[in-house]
């Protein structure tokens, strides 16, 4: 029996590498330690080195996966370069060009952390959200910059994103619980906002702000009474206390 460290899964038959996520196996000596050396021999014979027997070979649809990745950034190149140049060609005060390019940027950062990096779809719901708000920033800077990415859109993803996670609550209701850090992550971004908006200097209108504040609080305390000790517990197994 071999160990996948990363999927936290054991592959029972002679694989050298993971049929998930095409990691390196590694074999636990104590368990089982004529693994490696039926391993060994089974290679020997058969020469197969990191195909296995008992699982699909997900290899060519990674490939193929790696092919749609590459010709996405490609083409978006060739779109944005085609943009700019019709841009320029007619120009009129506008960088629209630069709005395209954000856009088509995020979208490619978007595509490759979904589908390259094995993460939980929580962690990217975070990090897309975080994300998405300097972008925001930017786009309302190339127009001129109006304040509307602060005061209405960074609140906007943080609603959105709490009622994503609400929902997947709901349908998710033996897991719920893996919800809880997610929360604890967009209470300190709602308290680090909240403070840049006392400071007078960055909010024109805190009133969306103020509502997603009362929407995150009201969910990680909703959680947390409702919840009762699985909450708690969660948040204790997260934060080792």
């Amino acid at each position: 029996m071999s160990k996948c460290r990363r999927c936290n899964i054991d592959v029972l038959d002679h694989s050298l590498s993971c049929p998930l996520c095409n990691g390196v196996l590694e074999y636990d000596p104590v368990k089982d330690p004529e693994s490696e050396k039926d391993f060994l021999d089974h290679s020997q014979e058969t020469g197969e080195k990191s195909k296995s027997v008992m699982y699909p070979d997900i290899t060519p649809a990674m490939r193929r996966m790696r092919f749609v990745i590459k010709l996405t950034i490609f083409c978006s190149i060739v779109v944005e370069g085609i943009l700019i140049l019709i841009n320029y060609l007619t120009y009129s005060k506008v960088k629209w060009s630069a709005l395209c390019g954000i856009g088509l940027a995020y979208a490619c950062f978007s595509l490759i952390y979904s589908f390259r990096h094995n993460k939980s779809h929580r962690k990217k719901m975070l990090v897309q959200a975080i994300f998405i708000m300097p972008v925001l920033v930017l786009i309302d800077y190339i127009l001129g910059y109006t304040g509307w990415s602060i005061d209405f859109a960074i609140p906007c993803v943080i609603a959105m994103l709490d009622i994503a996670i609400l929902v997947l609550m709901i349908i998710n209701t033996e897991n719920w619980q893996s919800y809880i850090l997610l929360q604890v992550y967009i209470i300190i971004i709602c308290v680090i906002l909240t403070i840049l908006m006392l400071t007078g200097k960055f909010f024109k209108h805190d009133f969306f702000m103020i509502i997603a504040d009362i929407m995150s609080a009201l969910l990680l305390g909703g959680t947390l009474v409702f919840g009762d000790r699985p909450a708690t517990t969660e948040l204790k197994r997260r934060f080792h206390v």
